[in-house]
């Protein structure tokens, strides 16, 4: 079996048996886009493959993907629960490190792509808990009739995720716990990915200044942007409240989140572009909202006007 392939039905997303979560995800988004209540979460469920396909991409090189990103996937989802535990007990910051303490990393093997794979499997935790949920609630309504639900399926989809709604509502204290889930992992996702988004302004730097390695005084920098507080102010991401208000706030702050972390690398990448063109590099390149929503939020970081 190749390395990069995990166990048979280790994980299932949706009804879809997922064996790599390098190659699979287009087959995993499809899965879920056939969930009869897809529609009513599709923006969460936009947010979190949006966090994967940027996860993804710390293991591009030019138009493919590194050697050993399969593998090294593969292996942080199975370790999931070691790194989570130990993870736990150190700075945020030395999540890399924790890494490489419990598996066999190559050293040529960035932190940034570290943080970043961490980042893809907390999200792929998250579309897993909300995906499975909704399937199950779908698959337990064929109890009531299974050749009338199937017809229902086949020749009347809007009566048939009626159904559903109906099963949904009967139990929504799961579905708090649910959504709770999966705002807590993707709050871990953020956390994580900012921690790989600062370790490439480290490994860039020192690419930059041969002659002076920078890496000691980023460090440093990198361990107060995850002093306590700072924390603590982020694992409020991953928090959920069943008030629809608590949730809208959240997800506003998540959104800005978003768009600071995408705005500073845009410019980092190029300090001359205009504001016209982080504007529409955010929303088509990026995919995080909708144009008057990025400008919004980039006046509100001061982006704009540049």
């Amino acid at each position: 079996m190749d390395d990069e392939k995990m166990p048979y039905a280790v994980l299932e997303i949706a009804g879809l048996d997922v064996s790599s979560l390098l190659w699979e995800q287009d087959e995993i988004e499809q899965a879920v886009r056939e969930l009869a209540l897809y529609p009513q979460f599709h923006e969460h469920f936009k947010e979190a493959f949006g966090l994967i396909n940027y996860a993804t991409s710390f293991w591009l090189e030019e138009l493919s993907y590194a050697d050993p990103a399969g593998s090294v996937i593969a292996t942080m989802y199975r370790l999931r629960a070691p790194i989570d535990e130990h993870a736990s007990y150190a700075n945020p910051s030395s999540l890399p490190d924790v890494i490489r303490r419990l598996f066999d990393v190559d050293k040529n093997i960035k932190d940034s792509q570290l943080a970043a794979t961490y980042a893809l499997v907390k999200a792929i935790e998250g579309v897993a808990v909300l995906a499975n949920w909704l399937f199950e609630t779908e698959v337990s309504i064929y109890d009531l009739d299974e050749d009338l639900v199937l017809h229902l399926h086949a020749t009347a989809p809007k009566k048939y995720a009626s159904l559903v709604q109906d099963e949904r509502l009967k139990d929504r204290d799961v579905e708090v716990e649910v959504r709770e889930s999966f705002r807590e992992c993707l709050g871990n996702t953020h956390r994580a990915l900012m921690l790989a988004d600062l370790c490439t302004q480290i490994e860039n730097l020192d690419i930059a200044k041969v002659s002076f390695n920078v890496s000691p005084f980023l460090h440093k920098l990198l361990r107060k942007a995850f002093s306590a507080k700072a924390f603590l102010r982020a694992s409020s991401a991953g928090k959920a409240n069943s008030k629809p208000n608590s949730e809208k706030q959240l997800n506003a702050a998540q959104i800005f989140g978003r768009v600071s972390q995408s705005a500073k690398r845009h410019i980092t990448l190029n300090p001359t572009i205009s504001g016209a063109d982080l504007v529409k590099a955010l929303v088509e390149n990026d995919g995080i909202a909708s144009a008057p929503t990025i400008r919004k939020y980039l006046k509100k970081g001061h982006f704009l006007p540049r």
